[in-house]
């Protein structure tokens, strides 16, 4: 049923803003704030269907990732060498922004390095020999030196990446979201859109905003409301309580990035696996696959060889939005709607570089 407005809030909250953007996660508030601070005078509103931005910023495992390196490897076989190396340039400068602009107080970061630790001793040996090209061509590319680097780690062959680092997912948002307020934007929670045109929105409750112009950014839900080629991807992830004597300490990653690990304080935290089942996991409900759920407290038990007596405090879903070749989609749909989603898992490292373009999309038009 459609609920009745008052004077005062049809007057004063339902007015059409300059730019209304669709998602309240890293992109969309961040692209909110970025075009308010160019244009100060206009009137920006974000809006977003949960009372928290519940995609995939405030549901992933807090890594400020530049990548792994069989993860490199296998993205090389799928979209080659120059794409492969403009998407980690892009990774690094994404995450020089998101430090400049949030400082690395306000969301936590913690430079520690990441560790690829491998079972398998013929990719470790695919990955090392490949390692020192790698070097090279960052270097090149980013200006930084010997980023990777043979290790060992708990009796594994490992590859250290110097860059990688962690943050504090939900302690970003809420920074960001503290700058959306002291910028002027205005923030709607709990408003779901029904369907989105040029220049047109209309949500659930039966408003409808004309906005001069709209920014869709909800990422793995994109398909619910424009038909792009971005499939969602439920990622699975979970927190130990406190573990005594936690020996993984730091980031780290295994099998090509699909599973990745690393420590809150004493805890573990341990997430992935959607190769497992990808058919089950290209969803946009939130939820938990067994079949994955048993794989990683094996890997817990079997490879990471935690203590017997370890449990899980708190577990959770969250919904990526994945594209064939992994790169961001990032356009002008029709006059006055433009969609920045498709982030493909790397929303931290990107999602403030992606905003920033889809700004400048915006402005140009």
């Amino acid at each position: 049923m459609k609920r009745e407005f008052s004077f005062w809030e049809r007057e004063e909250w339902l007015k059409s803003p300059d730019l209304l953007v669709i998602g309240a996660g890293i992109v969309g508030a961040s692209a909110a704030l970025f075009y308010k601070e160019k244009n100060p005078d206009h009137d920006v509103i974000v809006v977003d269907k949960g009372f928290a931005p519940e995609g995939a910023s405030t549901r992933n495992a807090g890594f400020a990732c530049v990548g792994s390196v069989s993860e490199h490897l296998a993205d090389l076989e799928i979209a080659g060498e120059e794409t492969v190396m403009n998407r980690i340039e892009r990774r690094w400068n994404g995450l020089k922004r998101l430090k400049f602009t949030m400082g690395e107080e306000a969301i936590g970061y913690e430079s520690v390095g990441g560790h690829e630790i491998f079972t398998d001793d013929q990719l470790f040996g695919e990955c090392r020999d490949k390692m020192n090209w790698l070097n090279q061509n960052l270097a090149e590319k980013i200006g930084e030196a010997d980023v990777y680097s043979v290790k060992e780690f708990e009796g594994y062959p490992a590859i250290f990446n110097r860059l990688e680092g962690a943050i504090n997912s939900g302690l970003l948002m809420r920074s960001l979201h503290q700058k959306l307020t002291e910028a002027g934007v205005r923030v709607l929670w709990n408003s779901k859109v029904s369907s989105v045109e040029s220049k047109r929105v209309e949500f659930e409750e039966g408003v409808v905003l004309t906005p001069k112009k709209i920014l869709s950014a909800v990422n793995g839900f994109t398909s619910n409301q424009i038909d792009k080629p971005i499939q969602p991807a439920r990622g699975f992830v979970f927190v130990t309580e406190p573990i005594d004597d936690l020996k993984w300490r730091g980031t780290f990653h295994h099998d090509r990035g699909y599973v990745y690990f690393r420590n809150v304080g004493d805890r573990l935290l341990l997430g992935g696996a959607r190769n497992l089942a990808k058919e089950d996991e290209t969803t946009d409900q939130f939820g938990v696959n067994p079949k994955i759920k048993e794989y990683l407290y094996g890997f817990a038990n079997d490879v990471l060889k935690l203590p017997s007596n370890w449990k899980v405090d708190i577990e959770w879903s969250g919904i990526m939005g994945m594209t064939e070749n992994k790169e961001p989609i990032l356009e002008q749909v029709e006059s006055g709607l433009f969609i920045a989603a498709g982030l493909s898992g790397m929303g931290i490292a990107v999602g403030m570089e992606v905003a920033s373009q889809a700004v400048n999309l915006i402005e140009s038009d």
